[in-house]
């Protein structure tokens, strides 16, 4: 087998076992606003409507409206229009975010709508933004509930097998853990292992993934190797985990995706999403705002 086909079998193991260590970058964003103290969050409390917008040829739409959030209580619902806030024209997502800048929890916004070809008025009560809700892990349930800063310490590494067109077996070792140590000059570095102890590897300029210039003593990283070659060093692992989602999220509600079926959603925190009917113009994935 060409070495450099088994280097891109090895690099997918490799991303499979690190991409469980990953969840933790996303599960990150979720779980900041609630790991600060209860007495703060109500001190700080910030005011949220409870939707996610997008741009289309109509203007600002609803793409999403959380269950039992200020919109949904309101009656907006998803392919709303909206013209203006306060009285005040708005036609940008930056325009929208200005009007809710200086208001508080219990605050009334006037939002002027367009649903249908039909322009009303609807009445919206700010209420405090909910603690963010931790993101699930479908395909290891068993890692939910564990803090997001220590998810990547539960992350062990393991040793895949293969056979190449030989037949003859070789493993791929994937080991896991922080920077214990580097120097670019000697291409050496240190792991301290989550699995237990510690181990330095030598990292030739042939192998894939981060620099070693680019790495410091205390980053978390995934070795890849066969033997004691190794083939690719993964830092930052989160980035790799694809489909969670693009787009901002202002006011604490998230972000946008686009939803099994083709169906558009809003992945938001604090609350599910209430299923509603495509607006008739539907926004592109990943390009909805949340407010």
């Amino acid at each position: 087998m060409p070495k450099s086909r088994v280097v891109r079998i090895g690099l997918l193991a490799a991303l499979v076992v690190a991409a469980v260590a990953g969840v933790l970058v996303f599960r990150a964003v979720g779980d900041s606003s609630a790991s600060a103290a209860p007495g703060a969050q109500q001190q700080q409390a910030k005011p949220w409507v409870g939707v996610s917008f997008t741009r289309t040829p109509s203007g600002l739409t609803i793409a999403a409206v959380i269950a039992d959030s200020p919109a949904d209580k309101a009656g907006l619902t998803r392919g709303d229009v909206i013209k203006a806030v306060n009285g005040t024209a708005v036609a940008t997502a930056q325009e929208l975010s200005d009007q809710l800048k200086d208001k508080q929890v219990g605050d009334t916004l006037t939002l002027s709508i367009d649903r249908g070809g039909q322009t009303q008025e609807v009445s919206v009560i700010l209420e405090a933004q909910p603690a963010a809700l931790p993101k699930a892990i479908p395909l290891l349930p068993e890692l939910e509930g564990i803090p997001a800063d220590q998810l990547f310490g539960h992350v062990q590494g393991g040793q895949f097998n293969f056979t190449d067109e030989q037949g003859n077996q070789f493993t791929v070792n994937i080991d896991v853990g922080t920077v214990a140590s580097v120097d670019a000059g000697t291409k050496t570095l240190t792991l301290n292992l989550n699995a237990g102890g510690s181990k330095t590897y030598t990292v030739e300029d042939k192998a894939i993934g981060a620099k070693l210039s680019d790495l410091k003593e205390g980053d978390q990283v995934a070795v890849m190797r066969v033997g004691d070659d190794v083939r690719a060093v993964v830092q930052g692992v989160g980035p790799l985990l694809p489909g969670l989602g693009r787009g901002q999220g202002l006011g604490g509600c998230g972000r946008g995706h686009m939803g099994q079926f083709g169906e558009w959603g809003g992945k938001q925190y604090g609350g599910s999403t209430t299923p509603q009917q495509a607006p008739e113009e539907a926004p592109a994935p990943g390009s909805s705002t949340g407010l």
